[in-house]
């Protein structure tokens, strides 16, 4: 009993030396917020955008302009009906050297150059021989495009004449007159080598065999230079003309080109 009166005192002490604290006043833990992650977000430059869109557009310009290097024919379009009227005349140059003679007709080829010209880039086959120091042409045959066209055309000098001017020319005329000029000597001495006896109304030849050996030498000498000097005038005679050279192509009928 006396220790239950010891304990009952010793509770009601602790109580009256310490007071409960406030609710307001007391320490509350609070639990931490859970941090959000933001996700983060790669943002493309523009102008690295537009550098590569530029690029892409270089690439496939370039690839473009592959293919038109490599293409070999020319696409050009035309208007239905179109055509090269009569007397046109434009550029040309020749693809070729011309050795033309006048017995027998030479073929060469001439592109036409000229920008202006819807036929620029187009060839033409052509016949020419020689006359004089030129070379006068016609063609029959144009070719554009992969396509044949039948023509009437003149090719003249750039100074406006017909016929091409001839770089080198060969006549003839040198060889007729050194052959005929020996066969000429000959004969003189021929007739020189005759004997023959003097006298008072002149010289007259002896009947001898010697001298009718020379009669028929010099008889021959005479022919021989009667020969060349006819055979001069139908001579061959040669024109040569370098590839490259300019020349004028002369339409001498309409050319009609086919529309597309």
């Amino acid at each position: 009993m006396k220790w239950l009166v010891i304990l009952i005192f010793l509770h009601s002490n602790a109580q009256a030396g310490f007071s409960e604290i406030p609710a307001s006043n007391r320490y509350q833990y609070k639990k931490p917020a859970p941090k959000k992650v933001q996700k983060r977000t790669v943002r493309k430059n523009k102008k690295s955008e537009l550098d590569e869109h530029t690029k892409s557009l270089l690439e496939k310009d370039q690839a473009i302009l592959e293919l038109l290097k490599k293409s070999e024919k020319r696409v050009i379009v035309r208007r239905k009906e179109e055509k090269i009227t009569a007397l046109t005349r434009v550029r040309g140059i020749l693809l070729n050297s011309v050795l033309a003679m006048n017995v027998k007709p030479s073929k060469f080829i001439v592109r036409i150059n000229s920008q202006t010209s819807d036929l620029n880039g187009a060839e033409l086959r052509c016949l020419g021989f020689s006359f004089e120091k030129r070379v006068p042409s016609q063609c029959d045959l144009l070719v554009m495009d992969g396509e044949e066209h039948d023509v009437d055309v003149d090719i003249w000098d750039l100074d406006g004449a017909e016929g091409i001017i001839a770089d080198y020319y060969y006549s003839g005329e040198e060889k007729t007159f050194l052959t005929s000029s020996f066969a000429s000597f000959l004969g003189a001495t021929f007739d020189v080598a005759k004997g023959g006896v003097s006298s008072p109304f002149g010289t007259f030849n002896q009947n001898t065999t010697k001298n009718k050996i020379m009669d028929g030498l010099s008889s021959i000498a005479t022919n021989a230079k009667n020969k060349i000097i006819e055979s001069g005038e139908k001579n061959l005679t040669i024109s040569y003309v370098n590839s490259g050279k300019e020349v004028l192509v002369f339409f001498n009928k309409s050319l009609k080109l086919s529309g597309e």
